[in-house]
């Protein structure tokens, strides 16, 4: 998942997250050079329903898979020459050993072993406004939250594998439906009024506009003689190619009584299947034939096949009609897990986790976007836990996985909601009638939501099971990380007795902060600091201290309000980022420590396009592209205009970091050459992220820390667009093609083809240009010799605090 980081302020694990740092295209004027009025394939909508000209022309199948599309890069708008820049590739190693202490002098010539003690302060450029894991999903929450809460399973850092953690074991198996007619557990749908059928088509017209309700098609799943029966899988799959409609198709299980509703699909025409379903692991045969074979001891096929002395279930061709591979994750936890609080660690805190996330009222929507698609979390025991997928999903192992991250205890709020509202919390679906009766609260609730989202004393200190808990936290100036005394993992139990982080926003303070010896790490230097001010390096630098550099995955950018109408035309989208010199200020600024990037996958891992080079600056193109969409300037007063409009924008961004102030005042002055107007205001991360969030901006520039392969979902899907979304796609991207590539990608787990649908994807996105596409830039630091074990990791945030440790004979700060 991507993450905000404060660009440099930026956005790790699953997510994106943000650091601090879609659209469409309006058809032309009528008085404009409209060569590109007629939609495209492929055409973006905006929110307001408008149709945008799109480049993303299918140019060629590939032979190996043929529904992936292959898009052109592109060259041209309007026939205006769109120019690239010509830049060196740069490699890296992303996995293998990773050697310790590289740079350190003083470790190298006094050689020690791992012994416990000494505190870490480090600095960290902003403060979160909570340290709730679900609430909060800022990249400083998620690097504090890492040593407090814990995954199930644990991902190497040099090898990118999972290996068991809080689970001691897991195993994934596949959802198989059978057919219809299948004896014994034969299934019937249809429409309301209708006669039940194996299936039936039908069509669908999407609404005109959002502001209109979608159709809903009402559906009833049965058994042969048409009584109802509840919690049957109705796969709706488009009748040929539907753009916008995953190949996948939709997979739905009725209610209880056995309803389905049907709505929101693009237009086109359905056919709606049902069957009974079956999971396990399944192989296929050269003759349409499918082995399963219940791979757990809780698996009900299992039972099933006890009767008939049978190891697997043999389906013939046409005995089944579906399968989604690896969508049943069956996790079995550690049973000498606790909380810090020292309460067992259970599945029941695994099921509250998953109802905190789907819950709508709980402010959650970027990380919930990942667990939409999970459509069940049940322990079966109190230490195995099974999680269903609707489809296939290639990070499903690190999705479900992941959950423990988020997960707060059950036990915690129980306890809290009792004192503070006198009410029972219960894991069960009440409305709200039944919770008044009943006194209780549901956590599916809107009660519970609204306290989760606010309650203090879980924000501020939340419980985890990792190795270190929250202790003081000073607002304005540090959090303190205590070892946790009963921490389970003894094999990596954390050397230091504290990580202390220290919040300074201003790097120069910082660097103040350093020399006077008032941290020890001081981490997100500038790279000024980091190759001027640390040149030599200055004596009080000389024998203390270690500089350190390392790549991880991130990118930052510039992004456009499509909400607003004067983005709604890619041609003016492309010719704003034909106006930052990017290899001038990579040269100048950031002493080439970075690589210019032309799309949102991480520049060194699997999904980037290395042949679709970064857009150049170009002054004289930009003009020409706003002049082709109606911005020229009428009135002489050197401000372009169209429609009476000026075209002033507005950037707003957080303080303390001088290279965004600085990209962002070189930006303001190429702007105002071509007619541009930006005004630059200031305001502090919390108003700033609530603004981003609120989509109250012209343009915005930022960060994201991603995975090595990102999943686009999070921030480019389409369903994450609009003025009422709190989620990740803060410039509200909505295009067809691209929630298309998207869907397909997801339930891609072929290595190689996923490779070939990001590329498309990222050719798409760059002749689209939402953001315009800056860096991926080194991380920069410095720590005391002392430290040892220290190394510098691939993954985000770079290093691990747990593996860190100082000599006994060096150890400064004492409990």
């Amino acid at each position: 998942m991507p993450r905000f980081i404060a660009s440099a302020w930026r956005a790790a694990g699953l997510t994106c997250v943000l650091l601090a740092g879609c659209t469409t295209s309006s058809p032309p004027a009528a008085d404009s050079a409209a060569k590109s009025a007629t939609p495209a394939e492929g055409a973006s909508a905006d929110p307001s329903g408008k149709v945008a000209d799109s480049p993303a022309k299918i140019a060629a199948v590939d032979a190996a898979y043929p529904d992936v599309p292959v898009i052109p890069i592109m060259t041209e708008v309007d026939g205006i020459e769109i120019p690239r820049l010509t830049t060196g590739s740069q490699d890296l190693q992303l996995t293998g050993p990773i050697q310790a202490d590289v740079g350190n002098e003083h470790a190298k010539a006094k050689p020690s072993e791992p012994v416990r003690g000494d505190a870490i302060r480090i600095r960290f450029n902003s403060e979160p406004k909570t340290l709730n894991p679900i609430v909060e999903t800022s990249a400083v929450q998620t690097y504090i939250g890492q040593y407090v809460q814990e995954s199930l399973l644990w991902q190497n850092m040099e090898t990118f594998e999972f290996e068991p953690h809080l689970a001691e074991s897991w195993v994934a198996e596949d959802s198989v439906k059978l057919s219809a007619d299948y004896p014994g557990k034969e299934r019937r749908i249809a429409r309301t009024g209708e006669t039940p059928a194996a299936s039936f088509e039908f069509d669908y017209t999407e609404p005109a506009s959002e502001r209109d309700e979608p159709a809903k098609v009402e559906v009833l799943t049965s058994d042969p003689a048409g009584k109802p029966l509840g919690g049957v899988w109705v796969g709706v799959f488009p009748k040929g190619k539907i753009l916008g409609a995953p190949l996948n198709g939709y997979h739905l299980w009725s209610d209880p009584q056995g309803k389905v509703t049907l709505s929101a699909f693009p237009t086109g025409t359905y056919v709606v299947k049902t069957g009974a379903e079956i999971y396990g692991k399944a192989k296929k045969g050269d003759d349409g034939s499918l082995v399963v074979t219940a791979a757990t001891e809780e698996n009900p096929l299992r039972e099933e096949l006890k009767s008939s002395g049978d190891a697997e279930l043999t389906l013939k061709a046409g005995e089944w009609s579906d399968i989604q591979e690896q969508t049943y994750y069956t996790y079995r936890l550690r049973q000498d897990v606790k909380w810090s609080d020292g309460t067992p660690y259970t599945t029941r805190d695994l099921e509250f986790a998953y109802a905190s996330l789907k819950n709508p009222t709980v402010d959650g929507e970027s990380i919930r976007t990942y667990y939409s698609d999970i459509i069940e979390c049940k322990g079966l025991t109190p230490h195995v836990v099974r999680m269903r997928y609707r489809q296939q999903y290639f990070k499903a192992l690190e999705v479900t996985a992941q959950i423990g991250l988020y997960t707060p205890p059950f036990h915690f709020f129980a306890k809290r909601v009792k004192d503070s509202k006198n009410v029972e919390l219960t894991l069960e679906p009440l409305t709200e009638a039944e919770e008044a009766a009943q006194g209780k609260w549901s956590v599916h609730g809107k009660e519970f939501g609204r306290f989760f989202n606010t309650d203090s004393e879980y924000n501020l200190k939340p419980l985890g099971t990792g190795p270190y808990m929250v202790g003081r936290w000073v607002r304005d100036q540090l959090v303190e990380l205590e070892r946790n005394p009963i921490y389970w993992n003894q094999q990596r139990p954390g050397y230091l007795d504290k990580i202390i982080v220290k919040f300074i926003p201003d790097n120069v303070t910082a660097m103040q902060a350093l020399q006077a010896g008032e941290i020890d790490f001081f981490w997100y230097m500038t790279p000024e600091q980091y190759f001027e001010d640390l040149k030599g390096p200055p004596d009080w630098f000389k024998n203390k201290y270690v500089k350190a550099d390392w790549f991880t995955p991130m990118f930052n950018y510039i992004g456009w309000n499509m909400l607003n109408p004067e983005f709604q035309d890619r041609r003016v989208r492309i010719a704003l980022s034909m106006l930052f010199d990017k290899q001038d200020f990579l040269e100048k600024k950031l002493y080439n420590a970075g690589v210019i990037v032309s799309g949102s996958q991480y520049y060194f891992g699997p999904g980037y396009d290395h042949s679709v080079a970064p857009l150049d600056y170009s002054p004289d193109t930009a003009r020409e592209l706003l002049s082709d969409a109606g911005w020229v300037d009428t009135d002489n007063d050197g401000l372009l205009d169209k429609d009476g409009k000026k075209l002033s924008l507005t950037i707003y961004i957080p303080p303390g970091n001088p290279v965004v102030q600085q990209r962002i005042e070189l930006y303001q002055k190429s702007l105002r050459t071509v007619g541009i107007e930006l005004d630059v205001r200031l305001q502090e991360w919390a108003s700033f992220i609530d603004r981003i969030r609120s989509k109250k901006f012209d343009i915005c520039t930022l960060s994201w820390v991603t995975p090595v392969e990102s999943d686009p979902y999070q921030i480019w899907h389409g369903s994450q667009a609009g003025a009422d979304k709190r989620g990740s796609n803060h410039v509200s991207f909505n295009n067809a093609q691209a929630n298309e590539l998207i869907e397909m990608l997801r339930v891609t787990l072929d290595d190689k083809k996923r490779q070939k649908i990001h590329h498309a994807f990222h050719r798409l996105i760059d002749a689209e240009q939402p953001y315009m596409f800056m860096y991926c830039i080194k991380d920069f630091g410095a720590y005391h010799q002392r430290f040892r074990g220290v190394k510098w990791y691939r993954l985000r945030p770079g290093f691990d605090l747990t593996e860190w440790y100082v000599p006994k004979d060096e150890q400064l700060i004492k409990e």
